[in-house]
C-alpha cells in the first residue's frame, strides 16, 4: 500500500506539471474559441498538441453525455481551463474545484467574460471537498483519474464524491484509461514511434517497458462491477466508450463509467445478437428495428473498428439514435481485451433496463500501480 509520503509527492509532481502547461496556455486568450483551451493536452504519439477540430470533438460529445439526462447542481472535480464548466454552465449551477492556480483564474476570466453568474471556483485537491457546500445531481471527474497516485486513492476520492451526492445523483467518471488495452496502446505509440529498421524483438521489449514504466492510473472496467460492494450507496454502474469518429488515444483506449445511486425499473428482456448474424451489422439493423420495433435489442462482440481494421466504428451504431426511437449504449465485451464491445439498444418507450457490467475480477486486476510498488 503507498504511503501517504510518495502519494503527496506524485500529486505535487503532476500539479506542478499542469501549472506549467496552464501557465503557458492561459496568457491572454488562445487564438480561436477561448472556451477551447487545450493547454497541455499533447498526443502520446507525437508530443505535440493534439488538434483542436479532435479536442472540440472530445469536448462536445462529453458534454452532450453529461447533459443527459439535464442535471440542476454540478460539482466538477478537476475543472481544468474549464472546457467543460463553460458549456455545462449555461444549463446548471455550477462548481469547479481545481489544484491549479492558473487554471482557475483562466476560468474566472471567461466566467465572467460570458456573464456567468451560477458559477462557484474552489482551490482544492480531489480528496478534500471540505469547502465545497450542498448536494449535486451530478459530480464529474473527467480526464483526472490518471493522475491519481493509486488505486486506493481513487477509492478514498469516489467514496468522497459519492457523499456529496442528491439520492438519485450519479458520478461521472470520464475518459478512464483501459487496463485490458494498456498494452495495445504502448505497442501503438511504440510501433509509429520506431524506426523503419527496428526488429520487432526490439519493438516488443520496448512495449513491454513501456507498461512497467506507465506512471498515470490505469483502471480496469471490470472494476466496476463491484460497485456496489466498494461505493457504500451506489445501485448500478455502466461502463462506455467514448463517443467520436476521430481514431485518437482517447476513442481508442479510453471509456467512462457512470455510477448511479437510484436504480431504474427493470425492462422486458433485450434479444440478443452475436457478432456474425447478418441483422447484426448497422445497416441490417436499422431495417430491423424499423420494421419489428423491439423494446430491447442486444449485440455482441463487435469487433472495434478503432482498434482493428476488420470492425465497425462505434458510432455508426450510435448514429441509429438520430432517426429511430431507441437509445444506444455500448460497452466493452464482458471478458474481452482485444477492444471488442457490445451494443444495447432500447426503445424510448420501453423501461429503463438495469445496466449490465462486466463479471468480478480479482481485486489485485483492478488496476496498474503508478508508484511503481509491488
Amino acid at each position: 500500500m503507498p504511503v501517504p509520503d510518495q502519494e503527496t509527492a506524485h500529486l505535487r509532481r503532476w500539479r506542478d506539471l499542469w501549472s506549467d502547461a496552464y501557465a503557458q496556455g492561459t496568457q491572454g486568450s488562445p487564438p480561436g474559441d477561448p472556451s477551447l483551451n487545450t493547454a497541455g493536452w499533447t498526443s502520446s504519439y507525437t508530443g505535440m498538441a493534439i488538434r483542436d477540430a479532435e479536442m472540440k470533438e472530445w469536448v462536445e460529445r462529453t458534454v452532450e453525455r453529461l447533459l443527459d439526462p439535464l442535471p440542476s447542481r454540478v460539482l466538477e472535480i478537476g475543472c481544468g481551463t474549464g472546457m467543460l464548466l463553460l458549456r455545462m454552465a449555461r444549463h446548471a449551477e455550477y462548481v469547479g474545484i481545481d489544484f491549479s492556480d492558473k487554471a482557475l483564474a483562466y476560468v474566472q476570466s471567461r466566467v465572467e467574460a460570458e456573464g456567468l453568474k451560477n458559477v462557484t471556483l474552489i482551490r482544492s485537491t480531489a480528496d478534500d471537498l471540505s469547502a465545497v457546500e450542498g448536494a449535486f445531481d451530478l459530480v464529474v471527474l473527467n480526464s483526472v483519474v490518471q493522475y491519481f497516485p493509486s488505486l486506493e486513492y481513487f477509492l478514498r476520492v469516489v467514496n468522497g464524491a459519492i457523499g456529496r451526492l442528491t439520492p438519485d445523483g450519479r458520478l461521472f467518471l470520464g475518459d478512464l484509461r483501459s487496463l485490458p488495452l494498456l498494452e495495445a496502446f504502448h505497442a501503438s505509440v511504440q510501433a509509429q514511434q520506431a524506426d523503419d529498421d527496428v526488429s520487432e524483438d526490439d519493438l516488443r521489449a520496448r512495449v513491454r517497458a513501456a507498461v512497467r514504466q506507465e506512471r498515470e492510473l490505469v483502471i480496469h472496467p471490470a472494476l466496476f462491477a463491484s460497485a456496489s460492494k466498494l461505493f457504500p450507496g451506489v445501485r448500478r454502474a455502466e461502463i462506455q466508450l467514448k463517443r467520436g469518429r476521430a481514431r485518437n488515444e482517447m476513442t481508442r483506449f479510453r471509456y467512462d463509467a457512470v455510477l448511479h445511486l437510484s436504480d431504474s425499473v427493470p425492462g422486458p428482456p433485450a434479444r440478443q445478437l452475436k457478432w456474425g448474424n447478418p441483422d447484426a451489422v448497422p445497416a441490417k439493423l436499422r431495417k430491423l428495428l424499423a420494421a419489428e420495433a423491439p423494446s430491447a435489442i442486444t449485440v455482441l462482440g463487435v469487433p472495434n473498428a478503432r482498434l482493428t481494421r476488420p470492425g465497425v466504428d462505434p458510432e455508426d451504431f450510435w448514429a441509429l439514435e438520430k432517426d429511430l426511437p431507441y437509445r444506444v449504449r455500448i460497452g466493452w465485451s464482458e471478458g474481452a481485451e482485444d477492444g471488442s464491445y457490445d451494443v444495447r439498444l432500447r426503445h424510448k418507450e420501453s423501461g429503463g433496463g438495469k445496466t449490465v457490467v462486466m463479471q468480478e475480477i480479482d481485486s489485485a486486476q483492478w488496476a496498474n500501480r503508478p508508484l511503481g510498488e509491488g
